[in-house]
């Protein structure tokens, strides 16, 4: 299952967000896969689209980094899987 994690960069604990991010890169644990991270040009918000097909492994990586950023978590489908849904509806 694909997820969009979306997550405010506030200036609340900015340098230590830098320093933890460049010191390990912000892997996820085994069983969550990065399809990508994009960061906006101000820094001032980040997303994700990440896939897991267990969510408290999401749950595990965001709480990894709750002390410091505030997440959103949203299942999302690809268009081709939402396609595939909508055309039985027609």
């Amino acid at each position: 299952m694909k997820f969009m994690v979306t997550f405010p960069l506030t200036h609340h604990a900015y340098k230590e967000r830098i320093a933890r991010f460049l010191e390990a890169g912000a892997p996820p644990p085994e069983g969550v896969t990065i399809l990508g991270r994009w960061f906006t040009s101000a820094q001032n918000r980040g997303f994700m689209v990440v896939e897991t097909e267990e969510a408290k492994l999401l749950f595990k990586y965001t709480s990894e980094w709750a002390d410091i950023i505030d997440f959103e978590c949203f299942p999302a489908v690809t268009d081709e899987e939402a396609a595939e849904i909508l055309s039985g509806m027609a």
